[in-house]
């Protein structure tokens, strides 16, 4: 997890660096087709096993209630800093 981090990191700084480039101005497009590409490979290998496919609904299942629980927190904790930090009420 550090690695990856640490990747971000280095790309951010290496972004900043180079962003007075021209050419680099249109990198988008080539990140867009390159994530494109690596969901497609991931989409082909979650099809091959058939662990996975046997267990899709149980899989989706959890999925979905992980996803859920995940945006009521992130809910609840922009709303707490929204009223702690920026709301107008007197205390």
């Amino acid at each position: 997890m550090f690695i990856v981090f640490f990747v971000m990191l280095l790309g951010v700084g290496i972004g900043i660096g180079l962003r007075s480039f021209p050419i680099l101005k249109h990198i988008g497009i080539l990140v867009r087709l390159v994530i494109f590409a690596l969901l497609f490979l991931l989409g082909r290998e979650v099809g091959q096993n058939p662990k996975i496919v046997d267990n899709l609904d149980t899989l989706g299942l959890q999925a979905i209630l992980i996803t859920l629980a995940g945006v009521a927190g992130s809910v609840l904790c922009s709303w707490f800093v929204y009223r702690l930090f920026f709301s107008k009420h007197e205390r």
